[in-house]
């Protein structure tokens, strides 16, 4: 597929996101003034415009009315997963990464009773249209938008307690797991399902952000022995947050990997039972090979 032509605007976008990126330009820099970058570019004033505002939207420069626009100093927000969601804690995640940045965040939200979407039921498990108390986010580092979500909560496991509203209560602005703890639901695994995609008109302008950038989008659930207790959609602006996953690798099939050669010949006993795969094409293989195969 051939590649998509560059506008005039993108490149000189470009030209100026490389300098800042090989550190030509650094923080507090300035860039040259509108009428200087249309005599050097020979371009109109609207396009440098755009040009300025495509940096600006990704957190490289930022531009106040009458001056220059000024190279910023980029802290990455970490999100590390699954360890934002280990216990101890007390304040909800977002708030932590914010203060490992040495951002000021900003939170807007609103909860409401609501009957279940057919897609967030199913993800709950209850029966469509069933109540959940959904909370929406929009969440500002700085006062720049980083994320938006809406999270959902069976109405049969948090309704009439203290933990109904997520900003409410004794349990207030604590984080899911210390709340759901509150109520003796002991949260055990969280999934997360990620897309990146381009921004919804919704998105671009709560986000701030034009319609060529780029956003993550989360399918999160989190689940106590099992049972859904919250699915959210989470949505964040591709470049203001860096995404980490850090997991453990159990060693329990290793070690029995261990007890064969390195042609698969058992050099013990036959493999343990739970390894069989029978109805797989693959088992007439020598094991490992013909049942740990993805």
């Amino acid at each position: 597929m051939p590649r998509k032509k560059q506008s005039t605007y993108e490149k000189i976008a470009s030209h100026y996101r490389d300098l800042i990126e090989n550190g030509e330009l650094t923080k507090g820099d300035k860039l040259p003034s509108v009428s200087q970058m249309c005599a050097e570019w020979n371009v109109a004033t609207a396009t440098i415009n755009a040009a300025v505002n495509l940096l600006k939207s990704e957190g490289l420069i930022e531009v106040r009315r009458g001056a220059r626009a000024t190279v910023r100093e980029v802290v990455p927000l970490v999100r590390i997963a699954p360890e934002r969601y280990f216990r101890p804690h007390t304040k909800p995640t977002w708030m932590r990464e914010a203060e490992r940045a040495g951002r000021a965040p900003e939170i807007d939200y609103r909860s409401e009773r609501i009957e279940a979407p057919a897609e967030i039921a199913e993800r709950l498990g209850i029966e469509d249209g069933g109540a959940v108390i959904r909370t929406r986010y929009l969440i500002k580092m700085d006062g720049e938008p980083v994320s938006m979500s809406a999270a959902y909560e069976p109405y049969s496991l948090v309704g009439g307690t203290e933990i109904e509203r997520p900003h409410e209560g004794p349990m207030a602005n604590r984080g899911i797991v210390p709340r759901f703890d509150h109520l003796q639901v002991f949260i055990d695994e969280v999934e997360e399902v990620l897309k990146f995609r381009a921004p919804t008109q919704e998105e671009g302008e709560a986000l701030q952000i034009a319609k060529t950038d780029r956003v993550v989008e989360i399918a999160q659930t989190f689940r106590a022995d099992g049972l859904a207790v919250e699915t959210a959609d989470i949505t964040f602006v591709a470049d203001r947050y860096e995404l980490r996953y850090r997991m453990q690798i159990p060693i329990e099939r290793v070690e029995e990997v261990k007890s064969y050669d390195r042609a698969g010949q058992s050099t013990t006993t036959t493999p343990p039972a739970e390894t069989d795969a029978p109805d797989d094409p693959r088992s007439d293989l020598p094991w490992p090979f013909g049942t740990l195969g993805g």
